[in-house]
């Protein structure tokens, strides 16, 4: 098995439960729906549907949750980007109540939560959390098997066949579905250029430290809170069940990965946390997130196919937003509660300039623009 086959040497994959191996696909097998994709939008889509009396296949290029889902931040983060405020005259402003605490928290108030003194202020959230994001995507899996949908990895789609019904091309077998999901999100690739366009892959990276003591982590994280800051290039941490510190963040949209991960996010949380400075880095890895113009998911169904639907770009917020998404589109396939769908469906997304050459470049001088905003 090459190295792209594997999960990434991160954390997650050194700690998960068992990491079945599907089968790849060969010969041509036929289902109601196709979902191209392993990761948190394609398994919860696969699940909802299987659970709805579909036939689903489901096709993964590596492994199941190779991508963001079985490698990101661990934060389950409440909303589905940033403030739909800009969007109220397309979904309106029904369901913007919100049943978990939330409080300010002033700079008298910071040591309550966190063992650093780089930040004046902050905002408590009940409703969001931290958890084990390949753990979780592993048993999704698992669930989705047992309701019979057919799962196989090491099958990257090499070509669609759109119309009635699509006919999806791998290397040693085909699918026959009446209905296609795609949920690649960053890892779309030119699989389909009209989405492609519409979804920016941005790397984030991870470290994380060696075991803590009791002591270590309680001074670092009082009440094990995860936490994210408001920057540009946003740092986000918290502490893993065996008392790890997962510090990650510095969001690159040049397509170039640091040399050295660890070498370049240490500094990065020896700012916010110093007291850490004789303290070992066990694991580095990196990936992509996939982002819109608008901070938006994109959730819908393709206009010249509408038998294809589609889910990506979630900014940051995928393990909230990939779940939301794979129900909606279940809900949109079966004909049950379509409206729901259509709120996001409706919602229009421009294709970022540049081609795919110079789309990254582009964003990544925005971005360094907003970064010097900052520092002023």
């Amino acid at each position: 098995m090459t190295a792209s086959a594997r999960h990434t040497a991160s954390y997650y994959a050194a700690s998960s439960v068992p990491q079945p191996d599907y089968p790849a696909l060969t010969g041509e097998v036929g289902a109601d729906v196709c979902v191209i994709g392993g990761g948190f939008s394609g398994l919860n889509t696969a699940l909802e549907l299987a659970e709805r009396g579909f036939s689903v296949v489901l096709l993964e290029a590596r492994k199941i949750a190779w991508g963001a889902s079985g490698r990101n931040g661990g934060q389950l983060i409440r909303g589905v980007g940033h403030g739909l405020e800009q969007f109220t005259n397309v979904i309106g402003t029904d369901g913007g109540g919100y049943p978990h605490e939330v409080r300010l928290l002033q700079a008298s108030d910071m040591g309550s939560v966190i063992g650093s003194d780089r930040y004046v202020g902050g905002m408590i959230d009940m409703g969001s959390g931290h958890l084990h994001p390949l753990n979780l995507a592993l048993g999704e899996a698992a669930a989705a098997q047992q309701w019979g949908v057919q799962l196989f990895e090491q099958s990257e789609v090499t070509r669609i066949d759109y119309g009635p019904e699509v006919k999806v091309h791998t290397a040693h077998g085909t699918v026959r579905a009446k209905t296609l999901v795609l949920a690649c999100n960053a890892y779309l690739n030119g699989l389909n250029p009209q989405l492609s366009g519409k979804v920016l892959p941005a790397g984030s990276y991870i470290i994380a430290t060696e075991p803590l003591s009791q002591a270590q982590a309680a001074n670092l994280l009082p009440q094990n809170m995860a936490v994210c800051d408001q920057r540009v290039t946003v740092d986000y941490f918290r502490l893993s069940a065996d008392r790890r510190l997962l510090f990650g963040g510095a969001c690159h949209y040049s397509g170039r990965d640091p040399k050295d991960i660890g070498a370049y996010m240490r500094p990065k949380m020896l700012q916010v946390f110093p007291q850490l400075a004789d303290v070992k880095i066990d694991y580095q890895w990196g990936g992509m997130i996939g982002i819109g113009a608008n901070r938006l998911p994109q959730i819908g169904r393709l206009a010249d196919q509408p038998n294809v639907y589609y889910a990506q770009a979630y900014a940051g917020h995928g393990l909230n937003a990939t779940h939301l998404a794979g129900k909606l589109l279940a809900e949109a396939i079966s004909g049950q509660q379509q409206g729901r769908f259509d709120l996001f469906a409706q919602v229009p997304h421009i294709t970022f300039p540049g081609g795919k050459h110079l789309r990254s470049p582009l964003l990544a001088l925005g971005m360094l623009w907003h970064r010097l905003k900052e520092l002023v």
